[in-house]
């Protein structure tokens, strides 16, 4: 891991970009990636409050009659 760091702080240090602009690209990066795990997250929790809404609007019919 640390290897894989100095390797990247090289390769920053040869690259035509500035830290700062690298490290705002970074932080985009991570920004989009969680707003697509929480849609994601939001997907999934919607999904099962529909499946437990269908089994819980078969109990009530079922007490009902």
């Amino acid at each position: 891991m640390i290897k894989d760091n100095e390797e990247n702080a090289v390769d920053a240090k040869k690259s035509s970009y500035t830290e700062e602009e690298m490290n705002a690209a970074y932080q985009k990066g991570r920004r989009v990636g969680q707003i697509e795990g929480m849609i994601a997250y939001q997907k999934k929790l919607i999904n099962n409050l529909q499946k437990d809404n269908l089994m819980l609007n078969e109990k009530l019919a079922d007490v009902k009659c």
